[in-house]
């Protein structure tokens, strides 16, 4: 009724800002009501229209004086009550009306006398100046002051130019014209008021926006933080927030053990039990370490199954003893059976580690280097720390150096390759060779395929430089004129990749090689890396001729599950077992291998065959094939042709039939055939 129920928000709001700033100025209202009304009753209280509006006022004193003077609660407030509202428009408008009334009769009366003295006039300019006062003092009530324009205002102007417009029209002309001027200010002044709000209210919304938003980005950003140093699956620091704190321990005085720690058979049970498997392993295996370890150890996950760890303290060379054995602690503790929804699983890990102690040490240079300790660990086969010594660091500085010397282009001229011979343990014969990679670098010297191949693979060169070897092999096998099979190695990485299988498959096509006279060799690790990826590459080298090898047998424990589920041609039996068939139990051990090998229709050789114990074992039990140094060195080009002219023309006895004094013979011309060969040290060879 009075404004604040419009449907423009900011008009409704305005509307209930005006309304309150009303009450401060309601008692100039009321006073610029009664004092001109006392002003003119003292002399007309006689008059019917005097008593009649002191009556009024009365009553609307006494019924408005409690809402105005004393507080009420905003349900009560006319800013937010319609009825309060509805009352205080009700109000206005019977005061107008009186007071219209009380000033028109007097003034009437007046001039009908019969000696009229212009005491209308007086009367009426008093009236006037009252209506203009109250409207000026309810300006904030836009209703309000109209009602007094029009019920208060506009009769007693009517009323001037009925009595004295005759007689002076300028002067009557003036109070029309001021009459419209005084509306058209508060008019005026309402709308610009209201655009002045408007301005402020838009200013205090892009405000609270500004506010808002900014609290959000706060928030935001806060959040990301949380992210960025807090691991989402262990909850543990993640790698950047580790090393920050790392750095702020070490700024505060502090020196430490900081170890590397690596899960040894996560994968396998990742691809086995799935990945939410391999989830759980991960959150238990940081609480295990957070448990493990003492009161303000540092504890992140590096990424993958790499768990980091710095264990505190205020002197790390007398202290470090008990920092190594608390870091073995934690290892023993992973070493402990894990239990999943389904299963029980055994993970175990290994650990390299550095001491920080000392003058601004570098924590990202200590990492690395505990990194490099742990990569000695897994080699070796450690359930303890390593601790990161010169003699790690020198080796390290030399993988620096292969790997430099692999991103050369030079580097696949320098890599030859050996071929070490295959022999039949049943009848003597030559049955294949073996392409083994040999580099000796002009500057590193000898360098071991143990150590350049997986260089290469995490490189990601492996994939040049096997087609780089493949193509020697295949050039110097097709000069053999000899039904030889040549056997080829193809790194787990490689096998791995999308296009490796079609690759050979169109370098074989382009030599013209034919593929029936081509193994490949994959170990059991291709496997573990992707094992649709390495099936779907062994299918297709399948169909195209190629034969397949299994290759380390019995090295690792998820042997079966592949024979089982990939086609292979021959199985080569890890020289381990051959080893500890030199005892009873490691003899019985290898011929339920072999016998397996032969009920699943599939050829065996026996690899690392040092003695000529070695060869009998592995013949008596049931071998097919044998490989290693006792029956023949990797030999070079030259020497590798001529072994074989020797064996295509001097065939071999039956190996049965020899005697002791025979087969001394027959060692003694293997032997002789490696005259000027090289002699390769035991890595890469069988």
């Amino acid at each position: 009724m009075i404004g604040f129920e419009s449907d423009n928000p900011v008009a409704a709001k305005f509307s209930r800002e005006r309304i309150k700033s009303v009450r401060s100025t309601i008692g100039v209202y009321y006073l610029a009501i009664i004092a001109p009304f006392l002003g003119i009753a003292t002399v007309t209280w006689n008059h019917t229209s005097t008593r009649i509006v002191a009556g009024v006022l009365i009553a609307a004193v006494v019924l408005r004086f409690r809402h105005w003077v004393l507080p009420v609660s905003d349900e009560q407030s006319e800013a937010l009550n319609p009825v309060a509202a509805r009352m205080t428009g009700f109000m206005v408008t019977l005061l107008s009306c009186a007071q219209s009334y009380f000033y028109l009769s007097l003034a009437l009366r007046s001039n009908g006398l019969p000696r009229p003295d212009m005491e209308w006039l007086q009367i009426l300019s008093l009236g006037l100046l009252a209506a203009l006062t109250q409207g000026a003092a309810l300006t904030g009530i836009i209703f309000a002051s109209r009602v007094i324009f029009f019920a208060f205002v506009l009769p007693l102007v009517l009323a001037v130019l009925y009595l004295f417009g005759s007689a002076n029209p300028p002067a009557s002309a003036s109070v029309v014209i001021l009459t419209a001027v005084s509306l058209f200010l508060a008019e005026n002044s309402h709308r610009i008021q209201l655009r002045l709000f408007k301005a402020q209210y838009d200013a205090d919304a892009a405000l609270t926006r500004m506010e808002r938003t900014n609290l959000e980005l706060i928030e935001a950003r806060r959040g990301a933080q949380h992210q960025a140093e807090t691991d989402s699956l262990t909850g543990l620091r993640s790698r950047l927030a580790f090393i920050h704190d790392i750095e702020a321990k070490l700024d505060g005085g502090q020196c430490g053990l900081l170890a590397v720690i690596d899960l040894n058979r996560f994968k396998p049970i990742n691809d086995l039990y799935g990945h939410y498997a391999g989830d759980v392993v991960l959150r238990q295996v940081a609480r295990r370490l957070q448990r493990a370890t003492p009161a303000g150890t540092v504890v992140g996950r590096l990424g993958g199954d790499e768990f980091g760890v710095f264990i505190g303290g205020s002197s790390c060379l007398e202290e470090l003893p008990d920092l190594l054995a608390t870091c073995d602690r934690a290892l023993v503790q992973l070493r402990k059976p894990m239990r999943l929804s389904n299963a029980l699983v055994t993970v175990g890990g290994s650990a390299g580690a550095c001491v920080l102690d000392g003058d601004a040490p570098d924590v990202g240079q200590a990492l690395r280097d505990a990194d490099a300790a742990l990569y000695v660990a897994k080699r070796e086969g450690l359930l303890t720390t390593k601790l990161f010594d010169r003699e790690i660091r020198e080796e390290h500085q030399r993988i620096h150096a292969i790997e430099a010397a692999l991103m050369e282009a030079a580097s696949i001229d320098q890599i030859s390759l050996a071929y070490q011979p295959i022999f039949n343990l049943r009848t003597g014969e030559l049955s294949s060779f073996e392409a083994l990679a040999r580099w000796d670098h002009p500057e590193l010297g000898y360098i071991s395929p143990a150590q350049f191949i997986p260089i290469a693979e995490r490189l990601g060169t492996i994939r040049g430089l096997t087609l780089a070897l493949l193509e020697k092999a295949l050039d110097f096998a097709s000069g053999w004129g000899t039904p030889h099979r040549l056997s080829f190695n193809l790194s787990a990485v490689h096998i791995c990749s999308a296009d490796a299988a079609q690759e050979i498959v169109d370098l074989l096509k382009r030599k013209g090689f034919p593929t029936a006279m081509l193994q490949f060799e994959i170990t059991e690790t291709a496997m573990l890396v992707d094992f649709d990826a390495a099936r779907r590459n062994v299918d297709l080298l399948r169909e195209s001729g190629c034969r397949i090898a299994l290759d380390d047998f019995g090295a690792g424990f998820a042997s079966l599950v592949y024979l089982r589920e990939i086609p292979f041609d021959k199985v080569k039996i890890d020289g381990s077992l051959i080893k500890r068939a030199r005892r009873q139990q490691g003899r019985d051990m290898l011929r339920g291998v072999i016998k397996m090998i032969a009920a699943m229709k599939l050829e065996s050789v026996a690899e690392y065959i040092a003695t000529i114990d070695d060869r009998e074992t592995a013949r008596e039990l049931g071998a097919e094939y044998g490989q290693g140094f006792h029956l023949g060195r990797p030999l070079d080009e030259e020497a590798t042709l001529e072994l074989l002219s020797r064996h295509r023309d001097e065939p071999i006895a039956n190996i049965h039939t020899l005697t002791n004094w025979e087969l001394a013979q027959h060692e003694a011309r293997i032997l002789d055939a490696t005259d000027g060969a090289r002699s390769f040290p035991r890595n890469g060879s069988r």
